[in-house]
């Protein structure tokens, strides 16, 4: 009986065995199998990353060239507005030296009026009675209140 307890043991102990065995083999195998399918995974994150950011740098130089054309933009809007601002000063500036020529004529006009009624005492310098500046010959020279040519 000895023996027959001793075989069962041994049995035993060999089954036991054989199961872990077979259990470390599965073990492995499952532990190969993940690490595979992490590397899978990493090598479709690393190719998805490597898209994304080609992406992004596309979107990063669209981006630069908007800045960009922007910039020259402002830049053309900004020497149009000073050209147009220079333009619009040198116009007001001959407006104004205009009115003001027109208003210096206009006085002097206005002060030799009021000079010649002031002290041109009966003599007018457009008066009727003188008949053509030009000849200076009075009208009382001529007969019968006709010109002479």
């Amino acid at each position: 009986m000895t023996y027959f307890i001793s075989g069962a043991i041994i049995l035993s102990t060999a089954y036991n065995a054989n199961e872990a065995r077979l259990s470390r083999e599965s073990a492995e195998s499952n532990q190969r199998n993940l690490l595979a399918q992490q590397q899978t995974d990493q090598a479709a994150m690393r190719v998805e990353l490597a898209k994304q950011t080609a992406e992004y740098g596309k979107q990063g130089a669209a981006l630069e060239q908007q800045a960009t054309t922007a910039r020259e933009s402002f830049e053309a809007s900004k020497l149009n507005y000073a050209n147009n601002k220079l333009e619009m000063e040198r116009k007001s500036k001959e407006v104004q030296a205009a009115a003001d020529e027109e208003r210096r004529k206009a006085a002097a006009a206005e002060a030799s009026a009021l000079k010649a009624r002031t002290r041109g005492g009966r003599r007018s310098l457009l008066s009727s009675e003188r008949m053509d500046a030009e000849l200076g010959i009075p009208a009382s020279l001529n007969s019968g209140g006709m010109r002479l040519q």
